[in-house]
């Protein structure tokens, strides 16, 4: 019976301890959560064989001396340093688990853990402390126990170090985040010069240029290319940086203060700032190299940059693609409403991506022409565009009273097989095709012209309600200036002397085509 109540007396003892005594370290009610995992009677208990808690029961360490970052060779040692300890501070909160080189940490052989650190919930475990000297990262060695505590901290059981000058190193990454704002992606929080504050990322500090990939923004109407200041501290461009591209003219600089990128913007434009323009069934890229130099004397330049942006090919890509599109333009001001840009352009394909270039489109009598408009700026989630009518003259007059309608009141002619409205009214494009003709007589040319509107979808319906009970008679009211012209078109193997500006000449009377499509008595009826 006394034998039992002498047992009762130690473990109320130990828990009594367990509950009262710690020497540095905080409280931590959730400890009992992950285990207890006490130490009894082992060296820098309270009073052996009583039990603790080593995660309540440590020396603090605060001395950022011990960071590897540290080269300072003071050889200071640790012999005589004993006990369950925690590192905490500007230094790192954990030891260094990889091989350090010698004299870092204020010692001539630094001290770093072999192995891994456990993870909350695992039992206390033995490590190996290495000491790098003579070319050997493992040239001393020393037992180290380690705890996972509740809180992200680990605690260790050192003994010493086995000779001197022998420390037991941190790691700095390890340092708790002190910064005051956040930093960027490129960045991580570092201790510098004295103060916390942002620091560019170590992984970032490479001369592999083949590796970088350039930040790059391949806009509707702009290319914009930056490189970030971290990536040019790489290379070691501390100084004032000069970004051009391969026309000079286009150049940017990064300040010296607070400026964290260079930048360059081109036009997404053929020849622009030196872009090379590449084109295949699917897509338009742009390439260019973006030149990099320390001062504004420019004797060698430092880095060169390709860099490339790959836009699907659509109407309006094709159009910025082409060098000289046969296109029109036209400025729409609506009150209230803000400002419009149309534009207008012939295409070779159904597609609508390839435009006809130069000043004259030449086609044969079989073939279909491709006609397309655009909404390029302005509020195209509300307006849409509408083409109201679309007609041909055989002269650049858009009131010739000789018209030919390929739309009329915003619906096909339904006379004409060969005219396939695509779209129109229900975004913003209009798009219809129509095989190529000529006009009756002695005219070699053909002009096209189309009326457009900005259907307001909020107040008006606008996608046109087109049947074949049309009245062909029914009258047009055009407005000239709402209206797009484009040409001249001509047939292949017109005499090139036989008309000038769509007036015909004698040659061109006394000459008469093998194929008249459109006769004018039939552009007179519709």
């Amino acid at each position: 019976m006394a034998g039992s109540s002498i047992l009762w007396l130690a473990v109320a003892s130990c828990l009594l301890t367990l509950a009262s005594a710690e020497q540095e370290g905080p409280r931590n009610p959730t400890a009992n959560l992950y285990g207890l995992d006490l130490e009894c009677g082992a060296p820098g208990a309270p009073e052996p064989p009583l039990c603790f808690d080593p995660c309540q029961n440590y020396t603090r360490l605060d001395d950022p001396s011990r960071s590897t970052e540290n080269t300072e060779k003071a050889r200071k040692c640790d012999r005589d340093l004993h006990g369950w300890v925690r590192f905490v501070g500007e230094g790192g909160v954990r030891m260094v688990d990889t091989c350090v080189p010698a004299y870092r940490c204020q010692a001539d052989a630094p001290m770093w853990l072999n192995g891994t650190h456990p993870v909350l919930g695992e039992s206390t475990v033995t490590r190996t402390a290495c000491a790098h000297w003579s070319g050997n990262c493992c040239f001393w060695k020393a037992e180290v126990r380690v705890k996972a505590c509740p809180g992200g901290y680990h605690v260790y059981q050192l003994n010493g170090s086995p000779s001197c000058n022998l420390r037991y190193c941190t790691d700095p990454s390890t340092v708790e985040d002190r910064c005051e704002k956040t930093c960027r992606p490129e960045e991580e929080c570092g201790f510098v010069n004295g103060t916390w504050g942002c620091v560019c990322r170590q992984n970032l500090n490479s001369t592999d240029v083949q590796s970088w990939q350039p930040q790059l923004d391949c806009g509707d109407k702009e290319i914009t290319v930056s490189l970030d200041r971290c990536q040019l501290e790489g290379l070691g461009f501390t100084d004032q940086v000069i970004a051009y591209l391969r026309d000079r003219e286009c150049t940017s600089t990064l300040p010296k203060e607070d400026g964290n990128q260079v930048s360059v913007t081109s036009p997404a434009q053929a020849h622009a700032c030196g872009n090379i323009l590449e084109r295949n069934s699917t897509h338009a890229v742009y390439k260019n190299t973006l030149s990099l130099v320390s001062d504004f004397i420019i004797r060698d330049t430092k880095l060169n940059i390709n860099f490339q942006c790959a836009y699907p090919l659509d109407m309006e890509v094709g159009l910025q693609a082409a060098l000289q599109p046969i296109v029109s333009t036209m400025n729409i001001s609506l009150d209230g409403e803000g400002e419009f840009t149309v534009r207008m352009a012939l295409f070779q394909d159904q597609n609508y991506t390839l435009p006809y270039e130069g000043a004259t489109a030449v086609l044969s009598v079989e073939t279909m022409l491709y006609v397309g408009a655009i909404l390029e700026r302005g509020d195209t989630s509300r307006f849409n565009l509408l083409l109201r009518n679309c007609y041909a003259t055989p002269t650049r007059d858009k009131e010739d009273p000789v018209k030919y309608f390929i739309i009329k009141n915003s619906c096909p002619n339904q006379r004409d097989s060969t005219i396939f409205v695509e779209e129109n009214g229900v975004s913003s494009k209009g798009r219809f095709s129509v095989q190529m003709f000529m006009f009756a007589g002695n005219y070699d040319l053909v002009f096209l012209h189309c009326e457009v509107h900005l259907c307001d979808t909020l107040h008006e319906r606008c996608e046109p309600s087109c049947s074949r009970s049309q009245v062909r008679s029914e009258a047009v009211a055009i407005d000239p200036a709402l209206v797009l012209d484009l040409g001249p078109i001509a047939r292949t193997g017109a005499a090139p002397g036989g008309v000038v500006n769509g007036t015909p000449s004698t040659a061109g009377f006394l000459m008469a085509w093998p194929v008249l499509l459109l006769p004018v008595l039939l552009a007179q009826l519709f």
